[in-house]
């Protein structure tokens, strides 16, 4: 039996490579025309403090190519107003989704060239031969013409996913750098981020387009940059399958979550049947232990028992006048991932919750006052609000 092979001419290859190129240098130049054209020449914030962190960011996103958006060594040196810059990048690259959008509407084309022109009126597009030519019934005019075509075409499309990813990168690169500005400032290392670990994010990242989720995605990466080994690639596989109920479900269980686990005593705060179907949602994502368990708590201090128990943006001060005494709770494990994935989650502790859980405490013969739990430079500082 003979076979047949597509043979592609080099010259269609070419064709094809020239239109890529083309249509990927035309979407950077529109990415920063707004942005040039502008007057963004005003007075800097005060960024000094997180100087080392956000350039260690653009290099390991951009690698030196930015591809359209300042970096925030250019927009130091320049004197530029940040807010100003990345609100003019912004409208940019929404402005190019939009017209990325008309392609697929069918509103928009990409020519030969790479270009993005307007599709033409059905009434002006010629009727193919193939309508009209007896030959269909043959099938002699049939596909002639159609692995260039074809391979055209696809490339196309992957042209235009690639730009997309790429937009939506740059968009979450803009989100990493407010995150940024919006934590307290710390170390940074010098130590590069594994390359294998970067290449997934990007992978992954690129790919997520809902807003809430790209927030837990731009804070696995900053922390990541400033402290390298925070975050395994187990959590970007957890991250990446969850859905945006999910998101719901983890933000609460952050609520009650300790730095190993959350408390789940009998009759507890947490006994209700939405907590619980709270608890079986997080076991299906693998970020806590499948049974509650008894943990044996012991103190931080030599002198006398002493014990911090830090939730969020709060944390229980336990105190007993003997140093060797041990506190026992009931809890529900986080696994590391889970606790990995509750660094992501900025939110409050749910108070009723604490004080229920300083009533058990408090029930074994301890002293217990909840209070504020901040980060100050590189460490946290608890400061007491109330004696329970």
């Amino acid at each position: 039996m003979n076979q047949a092979y597509i043979v592609i001419d080099n010259n269609e290859v070419k064709h094809i490579d020239k239109a890529l190129m083309a249509l990927k240098s035309d979407f950077k130049t529109r990415l920063t025309q707004m942005m040039t054209q502008a007057d963004i020449s005003q007075a800097p914030r005060q960024l000094a403090h997180h100087t080392q962190w956000l350039d260690k960011l653009w290099q390991c996103l951009f690698d030196g190519d930015a591809g359209g958006l300042m970096s925030p060594g250019q927009i130091r040196r320049e004197h530029r107003d940040r807010e100003h810059v990345r609100q003019i990048e912004m409208a940019a690259i929404l402005q190019a989704e939009q017209e990325l959008n008309g392609i697929h509407t069918g509103k928009k084309r990409l020519d030969d060239n790479g270009n993005l022109v307007d599709t033409p009126s059905v009434d002006l597009v010629a009727t193919h031969k193939i309508i009209e030519n007896s030959a269909i019934e043959q099938g002699l005019d049939i596909g002639l013409d159609s692995p260039a075509a074809m391979i055209r075409s696809v490339v196309k499309e992957l042209s235009v996913r690639d730009l997309e990813r790429s937009l939506n990168l740059r968009k979450i690169a803009i989100l990493c750098e407010s995150e940024i500005l919006l934590s307290e400032p710390q170390p940074v290392s010098h130590q590069p981020v594994n390359a294998e670990w970067m290449t997934r994010w990007r992978e992954s990242a690129e790919n997520v387009f809902n807003p809430e989720l790209q927030v837990l995605w731009a804070r696995a990466l900053i922390l990541e940059v400033a402290q390298p080994g925070s975050f395994n690639l187990g959590v970007m596989a957890a991250l990446l399958q969850l859905s945006v109920d999910d998101l719901e479900v983890v933000k609460i269980a952050s609520k009650y979550a300790f730095p190993d686990f959350i408390f789940c005593g009998p009759g507890a705060y947490l006994s209700t049947d939405f907590h619980q179907g709270m608890f079986e949602i997080m076991e299906d994502l693998g970020l806590l232990s499948s049974a509650a368990t008894t943990v044996s708590l012991a103190s931080h201090s030599n002198e006398q028992f002493r014990l911090l128990l830090p939730c969020q943006n709060k944390a229980l001060q336990i105190e007993h006048s003997l140093a060797n005494k041990s506190l026992s709770l009931s809890v529900t494990k986080l696994t590391r991932i889970g606790k990995q994935m509750m660094k992501l989650c900025h939110s409050n502790a749910d108070l009723a919750y604490l004080f229920d859980l300083g009533r058990t405490i408090k029930a074994q013969g301890y002293s217990v006052a909840i209070g504020d739990w901040r980060l100050e430079g590189s460490k946290h500082q608890f400061e007491v609000r109330l004696a329970l």
